[in-house]
């Protein structure tokens, strides 16, 4: 397992799942930048070792800026939203078009993108078509740009305790399952951290008999 060196810039820091990966690297002595919207979403992510950053819009401009001094990348910018055509847009896949441009003029080494399940066949959760078809195109991009780049597509996230047992599989795993969103923050730093998941598109589940989420070869699929 390789020792990462450099600063982690962390987009949707906080969020759910955002704040579980700033957690894991802060407990790793890794430096991170989180990105947040506003002061009051940065409440309970200072530490020694992490900068906040204060971005309400995100654009090349402010991605760029953002990503100044900083060696890898892991999204886990999203929206609750499932009506909303226009936040959706922006969210699951311009958002992800600004990183691609703003990564590339800055040299970033490797992105780590959290996606969901079934963006291959969006229509099997009705709810969640839009977002699950925005997302597949921004992991198409992503796959396209030439950057580095791993895409984790966590079951359906719930916010039990972490330390579960996950199975990890290539996109698409054909079943469902659920993990914890502690577990798969778990999985997107571990990308940055076993050099076997780089450009890799996998899907991640809890599954007894796995192994934990730090295990060595997890991306070895």
């Amino acid at each position: 397992m390789a020792e990462f060196t450099g600063r982690v810039l962390v987009l949707g820091a906080n969020g759910e799942t955002g704040r579980q990966v700033v957690a894991s690297l802060q407990a790793k002595h890794i430096p991170v930048r989180a990105v947040v919207r506003s002061a009051q979403k940065a409440a309970g992510l200072n530490s020694s070792n992490t900068e906040i950053v204060i971005s309400e819009h995100l654009n090349e401009e402010t991605l760029e800026d953002a990503m100044q001094g900083v060696s890898a990348i892991i999204s886990t910018i999203g929206t609750r939203s499932m009506s909303d055509l226009e936040l959706i847009e922006e969210s699951e896949y311009t958002s992800v078009m600004y990183l691609i441009t703003a990564a590339k003029a800055t040299g970033i080494q490797q992105v780590v993108l959290c996606s969901s399940m079934s963006t291959n066949k969006p229509e099997r959760i009705p709810p969640l078509t839009r977002v699950l078809r925005a997302k597949y195109k921004a992991e198409q991009a992503l796959i396209a740009s030439g950057l580095t780049y791993t895409i984790v597509h966590p079951g359906g996230l719930n916010n039990e305790p972490g330390g579960e047992d996950i199975f990890v599989a290539p996109h698409p795993l054909p079943t469902d399952g659920m993990i914890s969103r502690q577990d798969a923050a778990e999985v997107l730093v571990q990308a940055l951290l076993q050099p076997e998941a780089r450009n890799k598109s996998v899907d991640v589940i809890s599954l007894s008999g796995q192994g934990p989420a730090t295990r060595r070869g997890l991306f070895r699929v």
